[in-house]
């Protein structure tokens, strides 16, 4: 389990379609940030800061590409799922390099009351 806000932005940006475009368009081939936003018609700068808070969540890895100071970004994101377990709300990452992260996001919470009528 991780604590630190990991998880809000995780899902934060999983819910932008600008994020799921560039996921998208670097699932099968590393592009740059510059192709990105090219072939996406995004803005340069939003372009550059969401794959800089995409690479942060290792939803894109970084691919250096041999003799150029350009980077190539590739999706890394495999799935993301909420799910209740031992009375606790946690969001379950999986990346496409293997890695697991399981986020809490809400612990042992009540069942709510019986209505009354």
């Amino acid at each position: 389990m991780s604590t630190g806000g990991t998880e809000f932005r995780i899902t934060r940006l999983a819910f932008d379609e600008d994020v799921r475009r560039i996921l998208d368009a670097t699932a099968m081939t590393p592009i740059s940030v510059k192709q990105i936003a090219d072939r996406l018609q995004i803005p340069i700068a939003k372009c550059y800061r969401l794959v800089r808070q995409m690479s942060g969540t290792e939803m894109l890895k970084s691919v250096k590409q041999r003799g150029s100071e350009v980077s190539l970004y590739s999706s890394n994101l495999h799935s993301i799922d909420f799910r209740i377990e031992h009375e606790c709300l946690n969001l379950v990452v999986e990346f496409s390099d293997g890695e697991r992260k399981v986020f809490e996001v809400l612990s042992h919470f009540e069942s709510p009351p019986e209505a009354h009528g």
